[in-house]
């Protein structure tokens, strides 16, 4: 029983945040929707692995699998934005000419 809830939510966590991807005007916000999946998802996931077959092999591979995603998810989100915004301006770091951008202590000579 535990491990069925833990299995539907983890399938609700990857619903909504496919939903919330869909929802959301641009990708700089649908990105924020990553995490959920990756995080909440597969730390229940895991949980349920470790429920069902105790400490073998297979939930230890699935919690390694685990930290790796929590490792690596704000790198992947940072890598996906900086493509995103290098696409949409051609250039990375932030211009004097850019309307979004605020310098600290006015515009840049």
């Amino acid at each position: 029983m535990v491990v069925d809830g833990l299995l539907a939510f983890t399938a609700l966590s990857c619903w909504a945040g496919a939903l919330g991807m869909i929802r959301m005007k641009d990708a700089y916000q649908a990105l924020h929707y990553l995490g959920v999946p990756a995080i909440a998802g597969m730390g229940a996931l895991t949980i349920a692995v470790f429920v069902e077959t105790g400490w073998t092999q297979a939930s230890w591979k699935c919690g390694i699998i685990f930290a790796v995603l929590v490792a690596s998810n704000s790198v992947g989100t940072h890598a996906a934005a900086r493509a995103f915004r290098e696409r949409e301006k051609d250039h990375w770091e932030p211009l004097p000419e850019d309307e979004e951008v605020e310098f600290p202590g006015g515009q840049p000579q």
